[in-house]
């Protein structure tokens, strides 16, 4: 049969490109990258080796063509096994391998190898007879079976550790089974054709260019592996359940370094600090998380920590050479044993950023235990807590009443949003909001909270007991979007509810941050007939600018300021002139956190139109605040 070649020469071109970009590109040596250099190396021999089994000839000998066969499938099934053995390492995979694991990896490449090694004398998978003729043995077929298992066997142990490979490691493992088999199965319909080593050869080729791509993996100025690097490590070893150990190293005087000796000097430094560094890991083992720090990776126990941070400790105490400047450099250290100190990568993360930030303690090693890290993992928690409730509706809407001096009775209340996790409990508003204006989510808490509003206005039982409408607090964030008319007015129409029904709350943080957006959001909702109150007035960002130029119907004295008037004779006459001030404006004041009789009458004294405090009641669910408003406004308040 002729066999036609010159696929197999096209192979060998591209291996040759592929091994020119690998061997001479800097790469770092780790597990995964070598693995991929044997893979390279096992398929272009194997290449190699099919021309020269069918270049061969009888008068070659029988006995080296024997040879060339052999070494042929040796080398060629070996690259379906390597292939799952670079899965593995991309995934961490080698370090909590089961018995039975190892048993199913392992055995069926130990029984093919085994009966490729013996088939010159079995005649198991492939003999030459006497005149050079090449013949496939009854076992031949078993060969097809084994590198389909293990084509299989990647399949199944990537899909069930796909959390733990992103959808470009994904996509280069389906691509390179997906051309195997099909290289197969045409060299079986065809067998002159040598398409196998060609797939294979383009395989390398595409994961060359895509998993093994190094530019976005290091950080330019140290060479080490950089910040997201790092991440994706962590995340593998969380995922894989592997424990590991961190020396955490952070420069803290580098910016005075560099703004005394420039910047060439600091970014010399930097990289003779990480060259350094290599001198206790491997190169994939060290990280550049920027902001000075770096970060070495050690197995779980390792005495290699406690050596190298004496090593480094010893070193800093000489001075460190950077062209002709000799200089003296502080570092702090911090050791994290992953799990036990922190148990997943996002607050790993954070313990990094605390570390990063936090006052630099220079004389011992500190460990993750040293440090209060239950802010960094409240917040994590706190912020699972509001992704739970938003995509359940867990949050609640509590309503607080607001009593009319003028009136002598509750006309109003204020919408507050609660929230009550079933692992953490009661969350504070004080503790949750800030989280979520941070991370954004008070969007969708403030979207929340204001068609609870609109509804229970629907409702129209508040309105029967005397409740003319409903304040609604807006946050930062909210007072930003240059759509907040349109949502809002969006959501009171399809519920219904008369825009003068609502009174929104704006605090005079919001109004100092976005001025421009915040005096066109609040006039186009004035015109709706929107009410609005400045919230928390007398904070710190007191402005007269507000107050004169945006249409405020009320005033909020925020319950610290109400309370000084009754610690201090001059915080009593300052809080009854801003009062007189207020009124004169023509505008109305509500008076916060009133908790007894005195503090009631004292501020119903001073000219307060509205009062709202625990002396009416504190913000309770819905139900228990229709039962507020029977028992109050079927009578009236005893002032």
């Amino acid at each position: 049969m002729g066999y036609i070649i010159h696929y197999d020469i096209c192979a060998l071109v591209i291996y040759a490109i592929t091994g020119v970009v690998f061997y001479f590109k800097k790469r770092i040596p780790c597990s995964k990258n070598k693995v991929f250099g044997i893979l390279v190396g096992d398929s272009a021999l194997s290449t190699v080796l099919d021309i020269l089994s069918v270049l061969s000839t009888g008068e070659w000998g029988i006995g080296l063509k024997t040879f060339f066969h052999t070494a042929y499938y040796f080398t060629h099934n070996l690259i379906p096994f390597l292939f799952v053995i670079y899965i593995l390492f991309l995934t961490d995979g080698f370090k909590e391998m089961s018995a039975l694991f190892k048993s199913f990896l392992y055995t069926p490449m130990i029984v093919d190898l085994l009966l490729v090694i013996t088939t010159p004398a079995t005649h198991f998978i492939i003999y030459v007879d006497s005149q050079g003729g090449y013949h496939r043995g009854t076992l031949q077929p078993f060969t097809y079976i084994v590198a389909i298992y293990y084509l299989i066997f990647g399949i199944v142990y990537a899909m069930g550790n796909r959390s733990m490979l992103s959808r470009q490691v994904v996509t280069s493992i389906t691509a390179f089974i997906s051309m195997t088999v099909v290289a197969v199965i045409v060299q079986m319909i065809n067998k002159h054709l040598l398409v196998e080593c060609f797939a294979a050869s383009v395989c390398m080729l595409l994961i060359m260019f895509t998993l093994q791509s190094q530019d976005d993996m290091i950080d330019q100025g140290t060479k080490m592996l950089n910040w997201s690097s790092f991440v994706n490590r962590c995340s593998i070893k969380y995922a894989s359940a592997s424990d590991f150990t961190l020396l955490l190293i952070r420069i803290p005087d580098f910016k005075m370094l560099m703004k005394t000796f420039g910047g060439r000097f600091s970014n010399s430094l930097l990289r003779s600090f990480s060259d350094y560094l290599y001198n206790f890991v491997n190169l994939g083992d060290g990280f550049y998380l920027e902001d000075e720090c770096f970060a070495l990776m050690f197995p779980k126990d390792s005495e290699k920590v406690g050596e190298t941070y004496r090593a480094i400790r010893k070193k800093l105490s000489e001075n460190w050479n950077i062209g002709t400047v000799d200089t003296l450099i502080t570092a702090c250290f911090m050791r994290i044993d992953c799990p036990e100190d922190v148990d997943n990568a996002d607050m790993l993360v954070d313990f990094i950023e605390q570390f990063k930030h936090r006052e630099p303690e220079t004389e011992r090693l500190l460990h993750a235990t040293d440090i209060n890290f239950y802010d960094s993992k409240r917040r994590s928690e706190v912020e699972n807590a509001i992704d739970k409730a938003l995509d359940n509706r867990g949050f609640e809407v509590y309503y607080q009443p607001i009593y009319s001096s003028s009136r002598n009775k509750i006309v109003s209340c204020e919408a507050l949003v609660r929230l009550k996790d079933e692992k953490l409990g009661f969350i504070p508003p004080q503790e949750f909001i800030p989280i979520a204006e941070e991370n954004g989510k008070i969007l969708k808490i403030g979207k929340y909270v204001f068609e609870e509003a609109c509804r229970f206005i629907k409702k129209g039982v508040g309105t029967s007991l005397g409740i003319e409408y409903v304040q609604v607090n807006l946050s930062v964030v909210q007072c930003m979007q240059s759509d907040l008319v349109e949502q809002l007015l969006s959501i009171m129409d399809r519920y219904k509810v008369d825009p003068s029904s609502i009174c929104l709350e704006v605090t005079e943080t919001a109004a100092v941050y976005t001025p421009h957006i915040m005096e066109k959001n609040i006039k186009t909702l004035s015109d709706y007939g929107v009410k609005f109150a400045l919230d928390d007035y007398g904070t710190g960002y007191s402005n007269m600018t507000y107050l004169l130029s945006l249409p405020f119907r009320f005033i909020k004295l925020e319950k610290e300021i109400v309370w000084e008037c009754f610690k201090s004779e001059k915080a009593h006459i300052a809080i009854e002139s801003t009062v007189a001030m207020i009124k004169k404006l023509n505008m109305q004041i509500v008076a916060e956190g009133i908790e007894d009789k005195h503090q009631l009458d004292t501020l119903l004294g001073m000219g307060c139109d509205f009062i709202q405090g625990y002396y009416f009641s504190k913000p309770v669910p819905e139900k228990d605040f229709i039962e507020v408003l029977k028992k109050n406004n079927t009578q009236a308040v005893t002032v």
